[in-house]
């Protein structure tokens, strides 16, 4: 057919078999680029397996690290609030102290007058020669100048002490408590061979490390 037909003149004719085996080398180049990109694809898919897994830890650590950090801070505003509290319990049992001695003293004082009323009623139902014998000593006691009692200008709470500006004074104080790190350490870019801290301000070698332990 070939022979015969104008379009097939100059061709040439080849055994099968080396046809073949032409082709079946052709076909295998070409299947070894696929499998070098499956295997590629592969080591890739492990890669981000890897990754998956590492994110997850990443996650677990941060948040545990996080977790710690607010603990701190945490810490930090229970005992200035148990410090204010107890401050403000201690000038409570002052006033209160300071109030029972003033109560203590207006009750002998109320006593004092009560008695001299009392007396001094009792001397004026008295006879005239007696009235007169007790006049002196009565007179002098009901005209004894006694201050009347009076409310202590330091007496009440000093609520303005605790809650003035409460937030800000403890922020304050906070601030001593956290310091400012202008240079953080990126784990993400950290040579395998570096340890970081936990709050990534430092680092140390792992093969130091491994050595000294």
């Amino acid at each position: 057919m070939c022979r015969d037909s104008p379009e097939h003149i100059n061709h040439t004719f080849r055994p099968i078999s080396e046809a073949v085996s032409s082709h079946k080398e052709e076909l295998n180049t070409a299947l070894k680029s696929i499998q070098e990109k499956l295997e590629h694809s592969i080591n890739f898919k492990g890669e981000y397996e890897k990754t998956v897994q590492h994110i997850k830890s990443q996650v677990e650590h941060a948040e545990r690290q996080i977790k710690q950090q607010f603990e701190k801070l945490h810490q930090v505003l229970r005992d200035e609030e148990e410090a204010t509290i107890t401050a403000l319990r201690e000038e409570e049992e002052q006033k209160n102290q300071m109030m029972k001695e003033k109560l203590e003293e207006i009750n002998r004082h109320i006593s004092a007058l009560s008695l001299t009323i009392k007396d001094t009623e009792k001397m004026m139902k008295d006879n005239d020669v007696c009235f007169l014998k007790k006049f002196p000593v009565s007179m002098e006691r009901v005209q004894i100048s006694q201050p009347d009692p009076q409310m202590h200008s330091g007496a009440l709470i000093d609520v303005p002490r605790y809650l003035g500006n409460m937030q800000f004074r403890v922020w304050k104080k906070m601030q001593d408590v956290v310091q400012n790190t202008p240079v953080i350490l990126d784990p993400n870019t950290a040579h395998p061979d570096l340890i970081l801290s936990d709050d990534l301000t430092s680092l140390q070698s792992f093969q130091l490390v491994f050595s000294y332990q």
